[in-house]
């Protein structure tokens, strides 16, 4: 009777599943799969495995995506999967590494995302054809972005972006109502844009890099439907001070950079002048995945925990990236370029609240990385939100002009702090709908990142 009840015991373990739960606090499982997580109980709804520190990434159909539950655990299980550490073929994770060195401080060797290709080599005149990284231990990023679409924004006339976007505000949409953003050390966050191998071979294929090709195949098909599966990533990162290095290695996500100096702007096009190398820490990072039960994507978004405080009272024990206690400043100010200077740190504050739900979720996961390794970077970032259609449109049924059906899109709260500074009010969709071929109402799928492919001159 003992080894049976024993058996049971083990059984009941091994069962998963995940929700969120206050730090420290135990959670009564009503119904589904539930796990423990040191003495804590995560549960994500019914039948739904929980996330683990794993480089498997979560398949779409392991959880029917029917509560905000479930969809909080498949953001968890997306981030931890693609910020394994990546091979050294592009996009695939290292198999032989474990748990045990999840996050560990001072790799900088790249994740699985980072090795993914950016925004400016898919668009690229002549796509490389090379897909391998060149040196895992080598391999240092090339960075020029001081907001998520600093080319597309500063080299298409605004008439032209108007017309694509069918709005008459046209920073808004492009680059949430901003300019930079400038932390409390004085030094200017860096963005990228990166997509999945299987996002960049169906643009490499179809030659969609070329204005011409890409209005013809969006004309031929109704709009530019990306295959399922397809991930874009942006992330935001904070310069380390070289006299920082040791110590903020242990709280962030660090890689090295080449960044090039700002020595002023054309308008409000940054002139860069020369490259240097840099260590950066990750500060937020979007994940925007497309799935058979998300045709309106499933857009998730991580931030350090250090960033800023949220709606109330600040905590007097954190030292922010990108706030002060003392400053005087208003928050979420733009700066202006021309007028202000590089240097002046911006004053930021959260203006919606992460949920409960997702607030305890976030305690579970982070102990979950302590648990694997107590010296794991990965334990400093959050989950804020993620956005799913409830009722999602097939493409085939969507509309073939601009702007795309939302798809009943929840929640309404989402913004990162390092991308969404200068607009937290505005939610995902209300921009990413009219995402155009560029003066066209041909959709993109929900995907402004082919803005960057312009008509010939």
């Amino acid at each position: 009777m003992k080894a049976l009840i024993l058996i049971w015991s083990l059984a009941m373990v091994s069962i998963v599943s995940c929700e969120s739960s206050k730090k420290d606090k135990k959670l009564n499982s009503a119904t589904g799969f539930s796990k423990k997580v040191t003495g804590e109980t995560i549960f994500c709804g019914a039948y739904c495995n929980p996330p683990a520190i794993s480089y498997e990434l979560a398949a779409d159909s392991t959880c029917a995506h029917s509560s905000q539950e479930v969809l909080n655990c498949f953001a968890w299980k997306n981030f931890i999967a693609l910020n394994w550490i990546a091979s050294a073929q592009r996009g695939i994770p290292d198999t032989t590494a474990t748990a045990a060195n999840y996050g560990m401080p001072g790799d900088y060797s790249p994740t699985v995302w980072e090795s993914f290709l950016s925004i400016d080599d898919v668009f690229a005149p002549k796509p490389p054809l090379a897909w391998n990284l060149k040196s895992k231990t080598g391999y240092i990023k090339r960075i020029n972005e001081i907001n998520k679409f600093t080319d597309i924004i500063s080299s298409l006339p605004k008439a032209t972006l108007r017309a694509a976007v069918g709005s008459s505000n046209v920073d808004e949409i492009m680059q949430a109502e901003g300019a930079w953003l400038t932390d409390q050390n004085g030094n200017i966050v860096w963005y990228e844009i990166k997509i999945n191998n299987l996002e960049s071979d169906f643009i490499r294929q179809n030659k969609l890099y070329d204005y011409d090709n890409l209005k013809a195949f969006g004309t031929k098909n109704n709009g530019v439907w990306l295959p399922n599966e397809s991930i874009e990533l942006k992330a935001a990162w904070r310069v380390i001070p070289d006299d920082q290095l040791d110590s903020l290695k242990n709280y962030y996500k660090i890689s090295k950079a080449m960044v090039p100096e700002i020595k002023g702007f054309n308008g409000k096009k940054p002139i860069y002048g020369k490259y240097t190398q840099k260590y950066l820490g990750l500060v937020g990072l979007h994940i925007i995945r497309k799935t058979p039960q998300s045709p309106q994507l499933n857009w998730m978004t991580f931030e350090h925990v250090n960033n800023a405080p949220g709606p109330g009272p600040a905590d007097p024990s954190v030292k922010y990236s990108f706030y002060n206690p003392n400053s005087k400043d208003p928050a979420n100010q733009s700066p202006v370029p021309g007028k202000d200077s590089l240097n002046k740190p911006v004053q930021v504050v959260r203006v919606n609240r992460i949920s409960q739900g997702v607030q305890k979720l976030n305690a579970q996961m982070q102990k979950l990385i302590r648990a694997s390794n107590p010296k794991s970077v990965w334990q400093y970032y959050q989950l804020v939100n993620i956005q799913w259609p409830e009722n999602p449109v097939a493409d085939k049924d969507n509309n073939t002009q601009t702007p795309l059906m939302e798809g009943g899109v929840k929640p309404n709260q989402i913004s990162n702090t390092t991308m969404e500074t200068y607009a937290q009010s505005k939610q995902c969709m209300d921009c990413h709908k009219n995402a155009p071929v560029i003066g066209t109402s041909i959709p993109t799928d929900y995907s402004f990142i082919f803005l960057k492919v312009k008509p010939k001159k």
